[in-house]
């Protein structure tokens, strides 16, 4: 195996679709360190998170970090050039059955070295904090009456009164405009036509004697007219259209008497005798 180390680059930048707030908090988790120390990690200037690790524990810790959101370079040791993760190349010959125990017993003691880094980073930001963190004993401590102010006089911030220029500023009386006629966009006028129109008298012609038209006059003459009688045909014999009438063929029909069957003809069914010589009543 290769014993070339590795070191683990941050460069402040999050995986996408994380948000920075969130990776943040991830990471002080992960690094048991303050939000100080954290914020100092974003500052875009490529800061060493681990250095010296070999192949297996650079990419363990890389996909933690990925995983937290921060995204990381896996860099030779001693260089801030990011590289691509060598692969180890696979045997041309399928490997025997001691081969593959070797590579399982590698693995395992890569993930117990990994294991064992992890615990001892715990330890010693754990340790950190404590120093930087150090337990106060409530010796001394009591309890403010209700109402009372917990800071002092001298704790307090002073702030001071801001005076505005409100000279310019003036009220008008209620219900008027708040802009002034010169301000007021003048409103286009529309332009309504009105004709003259009048009511007529009830019965009043309403279309003048110069606007009528001249109707033609038919002439009809009433020489020839006379009433009818009643009940008398309008129409003399020459004027009305002769009506062919057509023979109709009657066959051979004939009235059924009342109460006959007038449904279709009904096929003669043939009434079958079984044979009941061979059947007998018991006893």
């Amino acid at each position: 195996m290769s014993d070339q180390q590795f070191d683990i680059i941050f460069r402040g930048d999050i995986v996408f679709g994380h948000q920075l707030a969130e990776v943040k908090i991830r990471l002080q988790q992960l690094f048991k360190a303050d939000a100080a120390k954290i914020d100092a990690l974003f500052s875009g200037r490529p800061v060493p998170l681990k250095r010296g690790l070999d192949l297996g524990s650079a990419q363990k810790y890389k996909e933690a970090l990925t995983k937290a959101g921060a995204q990381v370079d896996l860099v030779p040791a001693g260089d801030t050039k990011p590289v691509v993760s060598p692969v180890v190349p696979a045997p041309s010959a399928p490997l025997t059955l001691a081969q593959r125990l070797e590579q399982q017993e590698a693995a395992a003691k890569l993930e117990a070295e990994a294991a064992a880094a992890k615990e001892a980073l715990k330890r010693e930001q754990a340790a950190r904090e404590a120093a930087q963190n150090p337990v106060v004993t409530q010796a001394g401590w009591s309890l403010a009456p209700v109402g009372s102010d917990l800071l002092q006089p001298a704790e307090k911030i002073v702030q001071e009164p801001r005076v505005i220029d409100t000279s310019a500023i003036s009220l008008r009386p209620e219900g008027g405009n708040i802009l002034d006629a010169s301000e007021q966009k003048a409103a286009a006028v529309a332009a309504v036509v009105v004709p003259d129109f009048d009511v007529a008298e009830a019965g009043a012609d309403l279309v003048r004697a110069d606007e009528k038209m001249d109707l033609p006059l038919l002439e009809i003459e009433l020489e020839d007219w006379g009433l009818a009688d009643l009940g008398e045909d309008l129409i003399a014999a020459s004027e009305k259209p002769p009506v062919n009438i057509p023979a109709i063929h009657i066959p051979d029909v004939d009235l059924a008497p009342a109460g006959s069957d007038l449904g279709q003809l009904k096929p003669k069914i043939q009434v079958v005798v079984p044979d009941i010589s061979g059947i007998r009543l018991a006893e």
